[in-house]
This record gives C-alpha cells, structure tokens and sequence, in this order.
C-alpha cells in the first residue's frame, strides 16, 4: 500500500509540472573576450568565467575594460558590454510564457530576445534608480537613460507613475531616482554622456580563444532588446 500510495503521489506531481508547463531554464557563457569574472552567491571570491560555464540564479558578471561575454538566456542572447557588473535574478518558463530578469549594477548590455515558439517574453532590466520592461521591442538602457528605437518600453523611477517611451523617444531618471522626466525625441548619441571612461565595444570573434576586442569610432556601449 505504502509502494502504490508513493507511486501514484509521484505520478501527481509530474501531472502537475506537466498541466502548467513548468521549464526550469539555464543561462549559460556561450562565449567571451578578455576579463569575464564570475562570483558565486553569499561568496566574496572572484574566479575566472569559462566557455559553457552554467550560471546559477544572483551569481555575479563582471566584465573588465574592453571585454566582453556572450550569455544565453533561455531563448535570448545577452551581451555583456565593457567595464559591467550585473546579475541575473529570473529566469524561467511557465506554459508558453518566459522570463527574464536582470539586476544591472554599472555598464550596459544588449540583448537580443526571442520568445519561445507560440508563447510571449517578458524581459526587465533593473538599475538601482530605474527600471525598463518590455515586451517585444528595441531599447537602450544604462541604469539612468532610456532610448527607444523600436515599440513602446515603460521607464519606471523609484517613485511616481512610470512614462511610456515610444519609438525614437528618451527619457532619463536621476541617480536618486523618481519619476523619469517626460519622453522627448532624441537619438542614440543622448546615451553617450554616461559612458564609463575607456569603455568599449569589444566584441568576441569566431574562434574560440582567438577571440579579440575591438572598439568602435563613438566608443559608445549599448542596450537593445527586441524579437
């Protein structure tokens, strides 16, 4: 009776996961250019990322000058840009519905998301001043400017109502946070300003090892996240 009652309680929970479609997902170090460190949680020790290295939920990333990492998330890629520290807080997968969280200490990233096939993304970057969510479009956030290039993004400070920022729109938030300023028309070069100095856009090549950094003619480093 004991057998049959463990059997049948075992087959409920896998029902269960079954009926909501529950999908543990992994972030994983596709790939990497010079200084990539990674911190475990509750350690102070910081070791030496590694290609295919699996990242556990509020491990560290940080990224030195000119260096870069490549970061699988679920169905997204997210680029780790020069002199940036950031965690990743959520990821998972529920029926046809993923997401993805990211605590953005200093830097910037790009990510390119995709949904998972017939089923929808909700992608959130954090900062300690601001936060941008989205849901199918393309942005640019450095914890205290948001540009958009494609859609519509919601900028929230740390108090008020949050703004809605559409296609070609900026808005910015104080580093003591608040309600962002009302979204006015301005290009990329808005972002440029609060680019860490000597920051650049390293970029991993083909090959492995090989692989070297580059930077562009602006210096600028980036944010953007659409389908």
């Amino acid at each position: 009776m004991k057998k049959m009652l463990k059997v049948v309680t075992i087959s409920a929970a896998l029902c269960l996961l079954a009926a909501v479609g529950l999908c543990a997902q992994q972030a994983v170090i596709q790939d990497f250019a010079g200084t990539v460190e990674i911190k475990q949680a509750n350690s102070d020790v910081w070791e030496s990322a590694q290609r295919g290295q699996t990242l556990t939920g509020d491990m560290m990333i940080s990224t030195g000058f000119r260096s870069t990492a490549l970061i699988a998330l679920g169905d997204s890629v997210v680029t780790v840009r020069p002199l940036t520290r950031l965690a990743i807080t959520e990821l998972s997968r529920s029926q046809n519905a993923e997401k993805v969280e990211i605590n953005l200490q200093a830097g910037r990233v790009r990510a390119e998301v995709n949904a998972p096939a017939n089923g929808e993304v909700d992608f959130t970057v954090h900062s300690s001043a601001a936060t941008a969510s989205v849901r199918g479009t393309v942005f640019e956030f450095d914890t205290l400017n948001l540009s958009v290039a494609q859609g519509t993004v919601e900028f929230a400070g740390t108090r008020g109502v949050p703004v809605l920022v559409d296609t070609a729109g900026y808005s910015h938030v104080a580093e003591s946070g608040g309600r962002p300023e009302a979204p006015r028309t301005a290009g990329e070069s808005a972002l440029k300003p609060d680019l860490p100095i000597g920051a650049g856009t390293a970029r991993p090549e083909s090959g492995g090892s090989g692989a070297q950094s580059r930077e562009d003619d602006t210096g600028s480093i980036s944010v953007q996240v659409g389908f």
